[in-house]
């Protein structure tokens, strides 16, 4: 019952049993996952050439370490013998060489995550989620109309799930308006948000964002993700560690409740602040690991991610 008293009387008792801090359980638990999904895009962009067993070591690193996938991509990669990974190799056989020994060692207990971009037909592009090498797979909804829709809805069809990859607010609103209004896509929808890559040209097939400090980067992430959280707030988001930014990207998406996706993809640098250089996404990795256990997350299993994006379970 609450107690009744006139004015002064209640105010001479507040000054007399002042108290300048309430108790601490006052204050709710934050509405932050426990669970952290760390993928890892294993790809050496910024090295001069690559090769299938490079992909295999550095991806079996980060599965060993705790990743619960790793996002597989040959796009502009060259190999020893100067072929182009992306044109001079049949996308399912390009796969194969590397999905088949990770799957041969880890079994189901990582998510294969692979683009779908490279072919000279849609079917030869579509090819790797056709043939199983894929659960995930990432396409831009800046991406032509006449390919991005078809192959959402080829991934929907074969129960591969689709990732939507957003490089700038623009392209949420495609999302929201060519695949989520019109159905196309299916709940839970996977967004994965990567920005503060420097572009090379004015106009791209996706659009781009200019991150300098981590003003800039904290702004663009909470528009985005605020954008995301009105078209439905139940989405599943991912944060890429993209460009100079590094791990400070993913240090807040991890600090937000949100999932990251670390790796020498999307960026060659440690720190935003220095040109020192990651040696290997394990080291990558490691360091999302550590961050996100000193924020009190732990990373998700292969099976707890599947879940979360709406796949099956797998043993």
């Amino acid at each position: 019952m609450i107690e009744k008293l006139p004015l002064w009387e209640a105010a001479k008792r507040e000054l007399e049993e002042y108290q300048f801090i309430a108790g601490a359980d006052l204050q709710p638990k934050w509405d932050v996952s426990e669970k952290v999904a760390i993928n890892c895009a294993v790809s050496g962009r910024f090295e001069d050439t690559s090769s299938f067993q490079a992909y295999v070591d550095e991806a079996t690193a980060v599965i060993e370490a705790g990743a619960c996938g790793v996002h597989i991509d040959f796009s502009f990669m060259t190999d020893a013998q100067g072929r182009r990974m992306d044109r001079d190799i049949l996308p399912v056989e390009a796969y194969k060489q590397v999905i088949e020994p990770l799957r041969a060692r880890f079994g189901k207990d990582f998510v294969p995550n692979v683009n779908v971009l490279n072919g000279t037909t849609f079917d030869m592009c579509l090819s790797p989620a056709r043939e199983g090498l894929t659960e995930v797979a990432p396409c831009a909804p800046g991406h032509p109309e006449a390919f991005a829709l078809p192959a959402v809805m080829t991934l929907e069809e074969l129960g591969v799930k689709p990732e939507l990859a957003v490089h700038s607010s623009g392209e949420i609103e495609l999302a929201k308006r060519k695949l989520i209004d019109t159905g196309i896509l299916k709940k839970p929808y996977n967004w994965l948000i990567l920005y503060g890559l420097p572009f090379n040209v004015g106009r791209t097939l996706v659009s781009g964002t200019w991150v300098s400090d981590a003003q800039d980067m904290a702004q663009h992430m909470f528009l985005m993700v605020d954008q995301i959280r009105k078209i439905d707030p139940t989405s599943v988001i991912s944060v890429c560690a993209a460009g100079r930014a590094s791990l400070y990207m993913t240090t807040l998406a991890t600090m937000m409740g949100l999932h990251i996706r670390v790796g020498t993809e999307d960026t060659p640098w440690k720190y935003p602040n220095s040109d020192v250089k990651l040696t290997s996404n394990l080291e990558m990795f490691n360091m999302a690991k550590d961050i996100a256990a000193l924020l009190g997350r732990k990373p998700a299993t292969a099976n707890e991610y599947r879940q979360l994006v709406g796949l099956a379970a797998r043993t």
